[in-house]
This record gives structure tokens, C-alpha cells and sequence, in this order.
């Protein structure tokens, strides 16, 4: 590593500065690169991101609340065959609605 000091001058500190704008221009150039993967740039790409998370939520939210729903509908229809089952036994037990 070079130290700046009232010797360090001329052809040391040219070669220096040649060098630290080459590698400038290398890392302009690999960012320019890493910027073509978004076309539409980086703030865009995290927005399409974003509303795809969103999205995904939204679905899982869905299907969350679509399984507790058919859950509480099952467990109703259940309560009403076995209200209808014994009340349909207890009427068969008691001789109603039979007939002769």
C-alpha cells in the first residue's frame, strides 16, 4: 500500500491513479452488467416482488379461511344428521309417525 506523503510524487503517483481508474471503470462496468438483469430497474423489480408476496399472502389467507369454513360447514352438517338420526330413533322408539 502506497502512504501519501510529500515523496510519494510523479510517476509512483501517476501509476497509483491509473491504476484506482481502472478499477473505477471495472466496477462501473460490472454494475452497468448487474443492471441489465432489470430492465424495467431495481425499484420496479422490488415492487413486482413485493405484490407477489402480497399475492401469495392473500391466497394463503384464502385457502386458510376456505378450510375453517368448510370445517365449521362440516361440523354442522354432521350435528344436524345426528340431531335427525336420533330424533328419527326416539320417534321410532316412541311408536310416532309410524305407520300401520
Amino acid at each position: 500500500m502506497v502512504i501519501f506523503d510529500d515523496e510519494w510524487d510523479g510517476v509512483e503517483r501517476r501509476k497509483e491513479m491509473r491504476h484506482i481508474a481502472e478499477m473505477i471503470g471495472d466496477i462501473k462496468t460490472s454494475i452497468e452488467e448487474i443492471n441489465k438483469a432489470f430492465p424495467d430497474g431495481t425499484i420496479e423489480h422490488r415492487k413486482a416482488h413485493e405484490a407477489m408476496i402480497n399475492a401469495a399472502k392473500a391466497q394463503q389467507a384464502f385457502w386458510d379461511d376456505l378450510k375453517l369454513d368448510i370445517a365449521k360447514k362440516g361440523v354442522w352438517g354432521l350435528l344436524i344428521i345426528i340431531i335427525g338420526l336420533v330424533l328419527v330413533g326416539l320417534s321410532a322408539k316412541l311408536g310416532l309417525g309410524s305407520v300401520k
